[in-house]
């Protein structure tokens, strides 16, 4: 990766550069640099294999140059430049952003600066020196663990039991520095973060498990290395000769894994101001307004402590800070990039868009990266709304043990995927499927495990968040494949929720 000191150099000498451009008003410089390093996972027992199958260092180092024209200030032009950092790169980009200008109606301007101070640099994480070589160590850690919990099992495994390990633990680490006409200083940041998956199959058995973990430290990163691979088998183990219910309405405990998915798919996207720009949110025209249950909040913290995902400035140079979303159940905030925060403010349509409540309403563009696959931010991205660690707090909680005795008799999911809308994000409905880690409830205990991929939720997300019949004490760490943000949530308890059953294959 290269060096913070040779972003801002960079930032700062094309700044300078710009400056004396006569036929541009604002200019604002982007350079990154970010590093995805993974290993990973595909162990058989019972066919030869490598294990760590695969490892790789993906690179993205460039700067991303946009202007405005002086003789329109609504005409802006962009250009991105790959691996060269000098002033002949930013030449090039110059004469390609001009030359790819556009008039756009809705273009603010560029950001500009803040009243409030930065936020202090926090100190970072030590994961920005883990190697090669330790993340390695760590993935046949996960196996070793894997194979030894097997070992040590008592479940009948015959000759050939057919262990098989799948998944990756990723490290991402990005550094970007920013220079805007109008601000006095070039802006910097870095972070870095590991992320691992892994599923067990004993296909011996029709059984498996899956495991994860997310975080910011290489404390962290030992920790989860030395246990993923053992949860993920034990819990394979315990999810023997899976059952298949049929078609119905049930009540379900949702986990944490299943409860993020739905937010991550279905919430999120509605909560920008982009979404209720295009009349494309869930809560359209009710800002303001209930969206969930009254114990429930939700905000974004890009500097929680003990959050995997730390930010000091968004990638448009403004201060990274809370978003408060949802508050006691009533929508509060949105996510929001500049473009977006000025668009939606002066639509003509925003009492309609946002509804009564929401005259008046201002959207802090607190909320604008650049990000790539994995989360990492990235010079050749343009800013769009994200979230980083999201959490979901509850007043009145209960334990999840709590919740299934008081279901008595349903379902407990503990993980689903291949979660999407149905009849566009703004009617709410979604599917998913149950795809491990969960059981039958029964006299309120946990029964006979769900053989996987035997059913789907067919729901609204209505039914999931205002009126759950309990909701969990506890805020656990989720991870959502594909998406850059971390959530912090509870579980919970709904009822009347419609299960279709999914066919044997065979």
């Amino acid at each position: 990766m290269r060096s913070a000191a040779e972003l801002r150099g960079f930032a700062r000498a094309a700044a300078q550069a710009l400056a004396r451009q006569t036929d541009i008003s604002e200019f604002e410089i982007y350079a990154a640099s970010a590093e995805d390093q993974v290993a990973r996972i595909a162990f058989t027992s019972d066919i030869p294999c490598r294990g760590v199958e695969e490892f790789k260092t993906l690179h993205a180092d460039g700067f991303q140059l946009r202007i405005v024209m002086r003789r329109d200030p609504h005409e802006v032009g962009t250009a991105f430049e790959a691996g060269d950092f000098n002033l002949a790169a930013l030449h090039r980009a110059l004469k390609r952003a001009r030359r790819t200008t556009v008039v756009d109606p809705h273009f603010p301007g560029l950001s500009i600066a803040q009243k409030t101070s930065l936020p202090a640099a926090a100190a970072y994480g030590d994961l920005s020196r883990v190697s090669g070589a330790v993340l390695a160590k760590c993935a046949w850690q996960i196996i070793g663990s894997a194979i030894e919990a097997f070992q040590n099992s008592t479940v009948s495994r015959g000759e050939n039991p057919g262990l098989v390990m799948g998944g990756d633990i990723s490290i991402i680490r990005d550094r970007i520095a920013l220079a805007n006409s109008n601000f006095s200083d070039v802006r910097s940041d870095e972070s870095a973060h590991f992320s691992s998956s892994v599923t067990a199959i004993v296909e011996s058995l029709d059984a498996k498990g899956t495991a994860g973990a997310i975080g910011a430290s290489r404390a962290r990163l030992r920790q989860a290395s030395s246990r993923l691979g053992r949860d993920a088998v034990r819990r394979a183990l315990t999810l023997v000769d899976g059952v298949r219910p049929p078609s119905g309405v049930y009540r379900v405990v949702l986990g944490p894994q299943p409860v993020a998915e739905i937010l991550n798919y279905m919430v999120m996207g509605s909560l920008t101001t982009g979404a209720f720009h295009a009349s494309n949110s869930a809560y359209q025209g009710r800002f303001g307004k209930r969206v969930m249950d009254g114990r429930l909040s939700l905000f974004d913290a890009p500097r929680a402590r003990g959050g995997a995902v730390h930010r000091r400035i968004t990638c448009e140079g403004i201060p990274a800070r809370r978003t408060d979303l949802v508050r006691d159940g009533y929508l509060v905030g949105l996510l929001s990039t500049v473009y977006d925060s000025h668009r939606l403010e002066t639509d003509g349509a925003l009492g309609e868009k946002l509804g009564a409540n929401g005259a008046g309403a201002k959207f802090p563009p607190v909320s604008g990266y650049r990000l790539g696959e994995g989360g990492g931010r990235r010079f050749d991205s343009h800013p769009g709304s994200s979230g980083t660690n999201l959490i979901m707090r509850a007043r009145g909680g209960i334990s999840e043990r709590e919740m299934i005795r008081m279901i008595k008799a349903g379902i407990y999911v503990g993980r689903v995927w291949y979660t999407y809308p149905i009849n566009c994000q703004r009617a709410g409905d979604f599917t998913c499927t149950v795809s491990g880690d969960s059981y039958l409830i029964r006299d309120g205990m946990l029964a006979e495990p769900l053989a996987p991929n035997s059913l789907r939720i067919n729901a609204n997300v209505a039914q999931i968040f205002d009126a759950p019949l309990a909701i969990g004490a506890r805020a656990a760490a989720a991870t959502v494949w594909g998406s850059p943000e971390v959530y912090y949530v509870p579980a919970f308890a709904v009822d009347a929720l419609a299960l279709a059953a999914v066919g044997e294959v065979g």
